[in-house]
């Protein structure tokens, strides 16, 4: 026995040994995580503090082809103080390059906040400084994260509520957190926010039926003590509920009093399965529910869904004028996993659904329906609006008709002889309430009999059309026999403008013809003006022959120099005709010229010379004693000088 003992003595003193130095075996000086987090930061010496009561601190030495051993000696020193030195401890990285580490003593003289620290690096060969750095314990620190950290549905929309414990460390109170959230298996990114000096939040505005990653980290607030967001915490899943629709969840009141509601869900996994509905109520739609009910399914519930195994029905009474929430929570499978699908909170007074309206016996009068009906719910009668379709029998082309505020009405376009059939539905109008289409009634039959209503009227609204038809054509041709005549028969323009313009125009211009013809101004456009025709050939002339030529345009020259309009009168000889006096227009323009031939006695100009003139030469009868002397003179009648005699008239 004592042998036994003295054999087991070093296994004791072996064990004893073991379990003091276990955590230091067993614990990591420093986590790849956060040399990451610090190399953001790059400074010769890495220090940082997970509690603000120790303090780490290294530095990597690169690998090197030639690698020379070579020795650290680490010293740090408080200001007014004198240097200690921290045992270095060194780590071989995959990569080849070293680690060397300094845990500082977790005394509260090695370790102090609000003092500036002062640490370097010696070569043990040279003892020379290689790294040194100025810093102080309450701005490096890196806090680990969260721990306990759950997130639960509040039984609110689109919500989550996330929990945690802090890090076990003396300073809580100035520490901040962030979450960081997002869709497993997602292309967006994950979203973050960043919370106080809490341990709760609330994530909204997720998305229905997706499982959320949920992680955690901490951080110094920045006010009294500082650093770096720490390492995040391991990822906790969270799964927002389903959307209503999914599984056909239907709730509405049919007199708003009781809620009804279905859904249909069958199993999809082998095993056990089950689906309970439960209800809230609250008087807000934005505040959390408190007490949720489970809805029993009734007897007569039971049997409508008998025939349907996967369609279940609960019914029940809320309070008038709150605001309603449900969850169908359904359990299936050997795991009983819970999959929730929630329907968002709604007033009583926004899910009415009543049964369809009551048709009473149609009354056909004169190819004329009358259509009367009882409303479903007579407290929502003056909220209720109506829907008819009616068809032909064993027709598909089914006309819609709405009604509004009315239990009645008629319907004229129906053909006589015919058999017809009509449905009626209704919902509220959506002011006050709201709701859905009611299923449609059963349909009613009925035959529209012939008679002299429906053709009477047909009669009068033909002849209406007609009237109308023709009242348009002709205010068409009217109006295009308007347009028609003023650009064929222009307007009359007014006689006395223009004449009293005309006449001004023309006593102008016999003022001015007068002013050469006549001794005296007109007064009058319409007077004469007496002219005298003088010979061309002096007195002395003998001859009558022709003029000679020189002479003719010697002396017509030197008179167009004076007058405007001249006239030239030959002497009648025997080989000329009675028509040889001619007038001419002294413009000096040949082509505006013509000679006009005088008949001797008739006074008339030859119509074959005209002169486009405003003028006309007239002659004055001659008085009795000019026509004696005229008889007696016989051959001087013809005389120029006798011709020089005469008394014309111009005319305007």
């Amino acid at each position: 026995m004592a042998t036994h003992l003295q054999s087991g003595e070093p296994l004791t003193v072996l064990a004893v040994l073991l379990l003091a130095f276990w955590p230091m075996l067993n614990s990591v000086l420093i986590t790849q995580e956060e040399v990451a987090i610090l190399a953001q930061s790059p400074k010769d010496v890495f220090c940082f503090s997970r509690t603000f009561e120790d303090l780490t601190c290294f530095w990597d030495e690169p690998a090197l082809a030639m690698q020379v051993e070579r020795n650290y000696r680490f010293f740090y020193m408080y200001k007014g103080e004198q240097h200690r030195e921290c045992m270095l401890s060194s780590e071989r990285q995959n990569d080849g390059s070293w680690r060397h580490i300094c845990l500082f003593p977790s005394d509260h003289n090695s370790v102090r906040l609000f003092i500036e620290l002062y640490v370097e690096v010696l070569d043990s060969f040279t003892n020379e400084t290689i790294l040194s750095q100025n810093l102080s314990v309450e701005t490096v620190g890196l806090i680990s994260p969260p721990e306990n950290i759950t997130a639960d549905w509040p039984r609110v929309a689109r919500q989550l509520h996330v929990t945690w414990d802090p890090p076990r460390l003396s300073y809580v109170e100035f520490l901040a957190y962030e979450v960081l959230y997002g869709v497993e298996d997602s292309w967006q990114p994950p979203s973050m926010i960043e919370v106080g000096n809490s341990q709760t939040c609330s994530l909204t505005d997720l998305l229905p039926g997706q499982q959320y990653h949920i992680q955690l980290r901490t951080k110094p607030d920045g006010l009294s003590l500082d650093g770096l967001w720490g390492p995040w915490s391991p990822s906790v899943l969270a799964e927002i509920p389903h959307l209503p629709g999914e599984i056909g969840l239907l709730c509405f009141t049919p007199d708003l009093h009781q809620l009804h509601c279905q859904w249909d869900w069958e199993p999809t996994e082998p095993g056990p399965s089950h689906s309970i509905l439960y209800w809230a109520e609250n008087n807000s739609s934005s505040t959390r529910t408190q007490t949720w009910h489970k809805c029993e399914e009734e007897e007569e519930d039971r049997v409508k869904s008998h025939y349907h195994t996967s369609f279940h029905i609960c019914t029940f009474q809320p309070s008038n004028g709150s605001y309603i929430s449900v969850l169908v929570i359904v359990t299936q499978g050997q795991s009983q996993k819970e999959v929730n699908y929630f329907k968002e909170p709604f007033d009583l007074h926004r899910v009415v659904l009543t049964a369809p309206p009551r048709i009473l016996q149609p009354n056909v009068r004169k190819g004329i329906l009358k259509l009367e009906w009882v409303t479903p719910l007579e407290a929502l009668a003056e909220h209720m609006v109506y829907q008819i379709q009616y068809a032909v029998q064993d027709s598909l082309k089914w006309k819609v008709l709405h009604v509004q505020y009315s239990t009645n009405c008629e319907i004229l376009d129906l053909d006589t002889g015919s058999h017809y059939c009509l449905q009626l539905r209704t919902r509220p109008d959506g002011q006050k309430y709201q709701g859905s289409w009611s299923a449609w009634s059963n349909a009613e039959c009925i035959e529209i009999p012939p008679g002299s209503g429906s053709t009477g009227l047909s009669v009068a609204i033909t002849l209406l059309f007609c009237a109308g038809l023709v009242l348009g054509l002709g205010c068409t041709c009217l109006s295009t026999y308007s347009s028609v005549k003023q650009k064929l028969w222009p307007p009359i323009p007014d006689l006395q403008h223009v004449l009293d313009g005309f006449f001004e125009d023309n006593s102008k211009q016999d003022q001015q013809v007068n002013a050469f013809f006549c001794d005296k101004t007109l007064e009058n456009p319409p007077l004469t003006c007496p002219l005298e025709v003088l010979s061309e050939i002096s007195l002395d002339v003998r001859s009558y022959g022709p003029f000679p030529d020189a002479i003719e345009q010697m002396e017509w020259g030197n008179q167009l120099s004076s007058y405007q309009h001249y006239m030239v009168l030959s002497p009648r000889g025997t080989q000329k005709s009675i028509q040889e006096n001619e007038y001419f227009d002294g413009t000096l323009d040949g082509s505006d010229t013509f000679p006009m031939p005088l008949e001797h006695g008739s006074h008339t100009a030859s119509d074959s010379k005209v002169h486009l003139s405003s003028f006309t030469l007239c002659s004055v009868l001659p008085s009795p004693s000019e026509r004696e002397s005229a008889e007696v003179s016989g051959e001087q009648s013809t005389s120029p000088t006798h011709i020089s005699n005469q008394s014309y008239l111009l005319m305007g």
